[in-house]
């Protein structure tokens, strides 16, 4: 429409105002494939296009190969060339465009064009037209005034992980109006429409489904954004099921913005096809429109989701989209947690026993359950911590005794109620039956091996032999467990009462799963070598001896982003000599202090190496106190059954600092739910 081509082939006066003002609001159309050369006897002269933004008038038609003035070719500005004809001459073309602009000609156009939509289509407005627009405006303000406060309610639930979906996927109607009623108290403009309007109490069922949509719509709009302007992300996935039991994967990215790691809630995707191939290809589906080709430099799993068969595993076949991406261990994946997934997902037995014995922890999660087993325990055991499978096991198992006491009691004493005494008897029955106990005995054996594995890898100073020494012990102890299981099992009584338990096998096989997932995610440690060499602590000893083998690790894992080695040994010498720029400091805050002392062009490579692992998840020190991202969409799945919504609540709960710290998002909100042409937002207030 805004095409030089069209625009001389109607008269613009003569088009509908509707469609002037669409011309206006696009702008003098630049044409990409737009070439203007002019040929002389010594010298070939080529249009730029960076004239097109010193001189905001400027268009061109790419059929007449010819450069046009935008307000002109619509007003019919007296000087033909830049009106009708189209200028050529590039040589004298920085004269010719100061003389014309500075023509009375062009002036007078330009002024038609910026006034053109300002002026009232009405030369007077009669008094109850100004009446109908007053009363209008008053309304919609007022209407907009009530709606932002119905996105800050959503967003206070969604701050506090309130369910405002019930088990029938509609909105908990009588929490939400409740939050939203201790909003009205002091604000009396909007008692005032609440208390005014009965429609508006039914109306706020019938909205929160659209608000959610809206809300995730603006948050998704906002991570695009970011994601354009970061130089690396990395991806982290997650096997999720919420209350409807449906497993989902999640998926949220790390990435570096405004000089802080953050990590986003990306989305929540069905699981149909639970092959690696079929993983892999819903992951891409997601990852695909963001464009992160070359950004994608690292990629995580939980145990559940690293699945391998016959084409391989889902980070090989991620790998061969991504060339960048290599795949780590996270500090959102605790690895006791992540084989006992492998297990459970694999093994239908151990999915039984680990459902089990979670219930465990879901009843002595009550501060009352948990006083009374204290009482029995006559202060021989300390309160178990549950927040752990391993730590629950260790509990359970080394507890038995006082746990089936404490059962016993709250079953016989008076004062219980009827729901507490019924999972009593059935936790009792859990530590009564031979089958639960004897793979409790064995994953209290195994599960100790596998905390040692993750100690070791967390510490600073790890090197690949220490890795491969840690796994090689782990694999070895693990393997003596596994020659135990009969014993374990009590297998030679199984076959003197003539059952057919397999209890032995399955812990043989829970053995084999755990050994194989434990080479996969370590097999290769480069990555925590490598990560050596922006850890602040070690500056000093590396001041002495430069980490080469770590660097060479680096440049092995990400070949493309660290082009320029050289250039980066020299950066990392000279910084692990000025402690002032380090001293105390983690690898964010060197990184945010390389940026405020105005140093990243001086330390661009350093930069790069600093961004990478800045977006890779690594291993965290203390992963039971660090609360990631993935761990909060956990959490919340379980508690929200509303199906159809749940990206949108995720998000809410995981991204309340963000959505807090964007001052317009209500607005961007009401803007998609209510657009600019029907603010009234009727239905509320009917």
């Amino acid at each position: 429409m805004n095409h030089v081509d069209f625009l001389l082939c109607v008269r613009f006066s003569k088009l509908p105002l509707e469609e002037q003002l669409e011309i206006k609001r696009l702008g003098p159309h630049r044409p990409e494939d737009f070439v203007l050369i002019q040929y002389g006897d010594m010298v070939t002269r080529t249009f730029k296009k960076d004239w097109f933004e010193k001189k905001k008038w400027l268009t061109a038609s790419t059929t007449k190969s010819a450069l046009f003035c935008f307000p002109c070719l619509l007003f019919g500005g007296l000087d033909s060339v830049w009106a009708s004809i189209g200028f050529k001459d590039i040589k004298h073309l920085s004269e010719r465009t100061a003389k014309h602009e500075s023509s009375s000609s062009h002036l007078r156009c330009a002024m038609k064009l910026g006034l053109l939509g300002l002026t009232p289509v009405q030369p007077r407005i009669n008094d109850a037209d100004r009446l109908a627009i007053e009363e209008h405006n008053t309304l919609t303000e007022e209407n907009r005034y009530v709606l932002d406060r119905l996105v800050t309610c959503v967003k206070l639930c969604g701050k506090c992980q309130v369910d405002l979906h019930g088990h029938d996927e509609t909105l908990n109607a009588a929490l939400f109006n409740c939050v939203f009623e201790t909003m009205c108290e002091g604000d009396t403009r909007l008692k005032r429409h609440y208390n005014a309007q009965p429609f508006f109490h039914l109306a706020l069922s019938t909205i929160q489904d659209d608000l959610l949509d809206c809300m995730y719509e603006v948050y998704r709009e906002e991570v695009d954004k970011q994601l354009q302007q970061t130089q690396f992300v990395g991806v982290q996935v997650h096997e999720i099921t919420h209350m409807s039991c449906n497993p989902q994967m999640a998926i949220v990215l790390r990435y570096v913005v405004d000089n802080t790691v953050t990590e986003r809630f990306l989305e929540l995707i069905e699981v149909t096809d639970k092959t690696a191939f079929g993983l892999s290809a819903a992951i891409q589906q997601v990852l695909e429109p963001l464009r992160l080709t070359e950004k994608l430099i690292s990629q995580s799993y939980d145990g559940a989701a690293m699945l391998r068969d016959g084409e391989g595993s889902v980070q090989t076949l991620m790998s061969i989209r991504y060339p960048n991406s290599v795949f780590v261990h996270c500090y959102a994946h605790q690895l006791n947690v992540t084989l006992q997934q492998v297990c459970a997902s694999r093994i239908r037995e151990l999915k039984v026993f680990f459902a089990d014995l979670t219930s465990f922890a879901t009843f002595f999660s009550s501060p009352a359950r948990a006083a009374a087993l204290m009482q029995v325990s006559y202060n021989n055991i300390q309160r178990p911590r549950w927040n752990f499978q391993s730590r629950t096991i260790n509990a359970v198992w080394d507890s038995q005794d006082a746990i089936l006491e404490c059962l016993d009691c709250i079953r016989t004493q008076p004062g219980w109620d009827i729901a507490t005494v019924s999972e009593a008897y059935g936790l009792s029955m859990h530590l009564k039956e031979p089958k639960f106990l004897q793979l409790l005995h064995f994953f209290a054996e195994v599960m100790p091996e596998v905390d040692v594995l993750q100690n070791i890898l967390q510490n600073r100073e790890i090197d690949d032999s220490v890795v491969r020494c840690a796994v090689e012990n782990f694999i070895a102890n693990v393997k003596e467990v596994r020659g135990r299981a009969d014993v374990i099992a009590g297998d030679g009584e199984a076959k003197r009462r003539k059952t057919t338990d397999n209890t032995a096998e399955v812990m043989k096989e829970a053995c084999d799963n755990m050994i194989a997932q434990v080479e996969d995610r370590f097999s290769n440690s480069d990555y925590l070598v490598a990560a050596q060499l922006v850890d602040c602590s070690l500056f000093p000893k590396f001041a002495a001896s430069f980490p080469a083998a770590q660097l060479s690790c680096a440049i092995k894992l990400w070949p493309s982003p660290l082009r320029n080695k050289d250039k980066l040994q020299s950066e990392l010498n000279i910084l692990y000599q000025h402690n002032q720029l380090y001293a105390g400091k983690s690898a964010l805050a060197l990184f945010q202090t390389i940026r405020e002392t105005g140093l990243q062009e001086i330390l661009s490579e350093t930069c790069i190496l600093l961004n990478i692992f800045l977006a890779t998840p690594m291993v965290s020190p203390e992963p039971d106190r660090n609360h990631s991202a993935m761990e909060r969409i956990n959490v919340f799945a379980r508690k929200t059954l509303g199906k159809e919504r749940l990206n949108a609540l995720c998000m809410l709960s995981n991204e309340n600092q963000f959505i807090q710290g964007k001052v317009d998002f209500n607005r961007k909100v009401m803007d998609k739910f209510a657009p600019a042409n029907n603010h009234q937002v009727s239905f509320l207030f009917k």
